[in-house]
């Protein structure tokens, strides 16, 4: 565990949305207790926070308690009839510790406590005089002890600020991946997924890819196809299941979940899914790890227009008003 050591003064307080736990108890601070919690937004009132500090962060300090660590993508995806079931239990767990933590931190100086949609929490706050600091340092220590060792994490934003505005990138995309789960757990948009593709007269290829330049050069072999592009494996999940195409060029590393894990999530929603891997690594374990997840066919990069087109000829939802013929198999 960190040793905390706080210095600076007190900020001004900042205008945030939010609501307000206060109790008329004796504190080191007076009667007032009062802590802002920030769950509705939270992703974009922390980015907006981050950014008024960037002109006087002295004296501010974050501690982190990662719940998010506790969600097992491999297990959710596997057991999509208990995603909402899993998830709510770990939503509950979060809101319990706020509720408590929140009652303990109530004479924090200048405290906000954000509770963010992958249901990791985040205090801020500034102590200004050593009373203040030692209140602050007692309570997170203590709190600490609750959780395993390593749990908590502990940051001072005048020498860290970047990499808090680097967290709160992480937590607007860890929005998306909370999107996709509840997605995943829609039977009736999972039901309707095959319904959907076989409705469409064109086929439609999305390529997933954070590379503009590889994303360019891929969509450039499929110019007679109508693509989707995707730059993060959670924005791959949710355009699959509301787009429902015809085949997927899946990069492995990616932003966020990485391609494998996104290759689960989209075999999760459709377990006929025709996903091709692309990766300048052609490590036998990478292979092998694609193959048993459900990929049809591994490209490495980089790769020429004919493979990328006879390896979409293996898709069997690719229609023959485009010139591309489903390979017939044998019996």
């Amino acid at each position: 565990m960190n040793n905390l050591l706080f210095q600076g003064s007190l900020n001004p307080l900042l205008n945030l949305r939010g609501y307000i736990y206060t109790l008329e108890q004796p504190g080191v601070l007076g009667n007032a207790i009062m802590i802002k919690v920030i769950e509705e937004g939270a992703e974009h009132h922390f980015l907006t926070f981050l950014e008024r500090l960037k002109v006087n962060p002295s004296g501010w300090i974050a501690c982190t308690f990662p719940f998010s660590r506790k969600i097992d993508h491999e297990r959710l995806t596997s057991r999509r009839a208990y995603i909402k079931t899993d998830l709510a239990a770990l939503e509950g767990e979060a809101k319990s510790f706020v509720k408590r933590f929140s009652l303990t931190a109530g004479n924090f100086p200048a405290a906000y406590l954000y509770k963010f949609s992958d249901n990791d929490v985040v205090l801020l706050c500034c102590p200004g005089d050593e009373i203040e600091q030692k209140l602050v340092r007692d309570t997170l220590e203590k709190t600490a002890h609750e959780f395993p060792n390593g749990f908590c994490e502990y940051g001072f934003l005048t020498k860290e600020l970047y990499v808090y505005q680097k967290f709160a990138d992480q937590k607007l995309l860890s929005q998306k991946k909370m999107r996709l789960y509840a997605m995943l757990s829609d039977e009736n948009i999972i039901e309707s997924l095959p319904l959907r593709r076989k409705k469409r007269d064109d086929p439609l290829i999305l390529v997933v890819e954070d590379d503009r330049f590889t994303a360019s050069y891929i969509s450039g072999f499929l110019k007679d196809f109508d693509v989707l592009v995707a730059r993060t494996g959670e924005d791959a999940v949710l355009k699959y299941v509301e787009y429902a195409p015809d085949a997927v060029f899946l990069d492995i590393h990616l932003p966020g979940i990485n391609g494998h894990q996104t290759l689960q999530a989209i075999k999760a929603a459709d377990s006929d899914a025709f996903v091709v891997m692309l990766s300048v690594d052609t490590a036998k374990s990478s292979i092998l790890t694609a193959s048993e997840n459900g990929a049809v066919s591994y490209l490495k990069k980089p790769f020429s227009r004919e493979r990328v087109l006879n390896t979409l000829r293996l898709s069997p939802f690719i229609r023959d008003s485009r010139g591309i013929l489903p390979i017939q198999r044998g019996n």
